[in-house]
């Protein structure tokens, strides 16, 4: 495994495997605990509509950008980070690597794709207080951190997703999505200087400023 830090303060560690399937996974700490003078639950928000639509692809073309070559895409949020994750043949992880780069550093927010996120965050909130065992876990930890910045749902509650705009999101991530705050990850059939080689290189391309 190789571990290391580009120019402009993004962390990485690359590591060979000896499969035929190539893993890729940008992890930016920006969480729950992150949202002060945020709604609740814009990070989490953020995850969602990060996938609706970048400076160069629509979200359509995001939706089956990886599908068409054999891979899944999916992200997920939690109280201290936000991660982003592609699972490829080892021939396109290039591709897949600069897809995440470019949700977290390109995304767009539509106002409209904002308001459609925004019916199926709601939707997924209630259907957590519909699960018993969510719904109590949820509660316990609002009451395990209560007075600090990890009290706060994941997932915000109705009041507060309601009350979340295209413009926060925008703002929020500008704020925290910063290469310092990033973690890229790379586990691929493929020499480890290689798979670095590729790292600096992304990072050259995203984030020329931190040179």
């Amino acid at each position: 495994m190789i571990c290391g830090s580009c120019p402009s303060g993004l962390k990485y560690a690359v590591k060979r495997s000896g499969r035929s399937v190539a893993y890729c996974a940008l992890s930016i700490g920006v969480g729950t605990r992150d949202e002060a003078g945020y709604p609740a639950g814009i990070a989490h928000f953020t995850e969602h509509t990060m996938f609706r639509g970048t400076r160069r692809k629509s979200a359509a073309v995001i939706s089956g950008y990886l599908d068409r070559l054999g891979g899944e895409l999916n992200a997920y949020t939690t109280k201290e980070e936000i991660v982003l994750h592609a699972t490829v043949l080892k021939e396109d992880l290039g591709k897949a690597a600069r897809l995440l780069f470019e949700l977290a550093t390109e995304a767009t927010f539509p106002d409209h794709e904002i308001e459609t996120e925004r019916g199926v965050i709601l939707d997924e909130i209630i259907q957590y207080k519909d699960n018993p065992s969510e719904d109590v876990y949820d509660n316990f930890e609002c009451m395990l951190f209560k007075g600090t910045a990890l009290e706060t749902p994941i997932l915000g509650t109705s009041a507060s997703v309601k009350k979340i705009t295209a413009e926060m999101v925008r703002r929020f991530v500008a704020e925290k999505f910063v290469p310092e705050r990033m973690a890229f990850t790379l586990v691929a059939d493929i020499d480890e200087s290689a798979l670095e080689k590729t790292v600096q290189k992304i990072d050259h391309e995203y984030f020329p400023q931190g040179r």
